[in-house]
């Protein structure tokens, strides 16, 4: 499989008259006695379709990135070479194997109403939350290209069992696009209130976890089910549908930017809630069940849920949250990794080992450094896990899970321009 080495052009186009919706006839008059005058009048008065259509199209492009800030080019803070990097971006020229999403997603492309295709068509901007280039680093290093973790859908939503998507220009625009057009919306569902800094290193520590999850493919799928960008499992897809959804609408719909509003219109309010039997597994991975934004969507939800079951269980419980001496930043760093372990482990999974930490090592002590406390966490998931998870197997998979997203994401950070992902 080859790298196509073209640079990436991003101009804008004119319709051609191959594009859907040209066909439409022109609306001249029927009199075939009309004078030349009458007929410069008429087009003049009245618009040829095709001009029409062509400028209409241009103007809800040019909306689209107005309300998202496509076009707002402020220097980056940590990434002086960003538009470069961005501008050089190589993309896989695609077989008969693994193009099985293109035809999908340029149906998507040429439709006028679809959010989806609009993400596609759009530019990548330089200055998104959490860098492309370290999106697309982890698409290509997660899985290898005959890797079969992967499913594709039929029609009647059955899954079939697939070689990893071809990362074109197409399927990465759409991936990268949707991850920041999401985290700009739920961003302040996730740490409501909070300031830049802490919302974007909480979209980092998301950025990190579906990058060992899923490595950012829509269509990943574990043999248990656990499908798509988030790896969803059917007790996580039930919570959020039972204890998040509504409160999600609500927060994207109250957002200022009007995207946000579509987001919960198109994929929470015309579509059904994601379903959590393993036979409609889909629901996770396509993409006319609204993916990847759905299940990204369902990702920050879920990961609310447990930030705020550890609030209620360790850091607003009377017994534990004078135990914890440190700046707001440090502490801000405890709950993040707790929330990502929880992502594996489940609520009870993290709270049973901090539990058992705080009333032993820290009894009658404070908790001052955040790092050690993390450290600790690992030790206390393989020697106190919660009945769940009391396998060996599963001991090993919840005491590394964080460590291993950390070491990833430090690895990522290292490679990329301005040693961050965040912008």
């Amino acid at each position: 499989m080859g790298w196509n080495m073209k640079p990436v052009d991003f101009h804008m186009e004119l319709a051609s008259k191959e594009e859907k919706g040209l066909a439409a006839p022109f609306t001249l008059g029927s009199s075939k006695s009309m004078t030349e005058n009458n007929k410069i009048d008429e087009t003049a008065s009245e618009p040829i379709p095709i001009i029409e259509h062509a400028l209409d199209k241009i103007e809800k492009t040019k909306s689209f990135q107005s309300l998202f800030g496509w076009g707002d080019n402020v220097a980056n803070r940590n990434c002086d070479t960003c538009q470069e990097e961005i501008r050089n971006m190589r993309y896989m020229q695609c077989n008969a194997q693994n193009n099985y999403l293109e035809a999908e997603m340029k149906t998507a492309v040429e439709s006028q109403s679809s959010l989806l295709g609009d993400l596609i068509r759009a530019p990548i901007k330089s200055n998104s939350i959490i860098k492309a280039s370290c999106i697309q680093m982890g698409m290509n290093t997660k899985f290898g290209v005959s890797s079969k973790t992967f499913r594709q859908c039929n029609a009647a939503g059955a899954a079939r069992q697939a070689f990893r998507p071809c990362i074109s220009e197409n399927y990465f625009k759409m991936v990268n696009n949707s991850f920041e057009l999401v985290s700009s919306c739920m961003k302040d569902f996730i740490a409501p209130g909070k300031d830049e800094e802490t919302q974007n290193l909480d979209v980092r520590a998301v950025y990190a976890l579906i990058n060992i999850e899923s490595g950012f493919h829509v269509n990943a799928m574990s043999g248990t089910g656990a499908g798509g960008i988030g790896q969803f499992t059917a007790p996580a897809i039930q919570d959020v549908n039972s204890n998040e959804l509504n409160a999600v609408r609500i927060s994207l719909e109250g957002n200022k930017n009007p995207l946000c509003g579509r987001l919960s219109m198109e994929l929470l309010d015309k579509m059904e809630p994601m379903r959590a039997g393993k036979a409609q597994s889909c629901d996770r991975i396509s993409l006319k069940n609204g993916n990847p934004m759905k299940n990204m969507i369902y990702t920050y939800a879920y990961l609310k849920g447990v930030k705020a079951d550890m609030n209620n269980m360790i850091f607003e419980n009377k017994n534990y949250k004078n135990k914890f001496r440190m700046s707001e930043f440090d502490l801000n760093k405890i709950k993040r990794a707790l929330m990502v372990w929880s992502h594996n482990t489940g609520p009870a999974g993290t709270w049973t080992p901090a539990k058992t930490l705080l009333n032993s090592f820290y009894r009658g002590k404070t908790v001052t450094n955040a790092d050690q406390f993390i450290q600790q966490m690992q030790q206390y998931m393989q020697k106190f896990p919660a009945s769940a998870n009391k396998s060996s197997a599963r001991r090993k998979e919840t005491s590394r899970y964080f460590p291993e997203i950390t070491k990833t994401l430090n690895n990522i950070e290292n490679a990329v321009g301005g040693g961050t992902c965040v912008n």
